[in-house]
């Protein structure tokens, strides 16, 4: 899959998402393949999910946008930080 989506973006058409799987965005990840994310944060949430980012690594990510709805839901927009070589 990494390979596809690396041709895909060379490519010109236009942005790629990935909505609701967190594998496939997990794997994204793993490869450096992901430019942005955006992520919901739900007030009074409870229990335990999969965390998107695996226990122990380290995503850096710069903060684009906060947006706060009225019923308490923010709307966040990060992009990935590019490591200086």
């Amino acid at each position: 899959m990494p390979d596809a989506v690396r041709e895909l973006k060379q490519g010109s058409g236009g942005n790629i998402y990935v909505h609701g799987s967190l594998s496939v965005a997990q794997e994204l990840l793993r490869h450096g393949l992901v430019d942005r994310i955006r992520l919901l944060s739900y007030p009074g949430a409870v229990g335990q999910g999969k965390p998107l980012f695996p226990p122990g690594e380290q995503v850096p990510l710069e903060l684009i946008s906060a947006t706060q709805f009225s019923n308490g839901v923010v709307a966040l927009e990060y992009a990935a930080v590019v490591a200086k070589s």
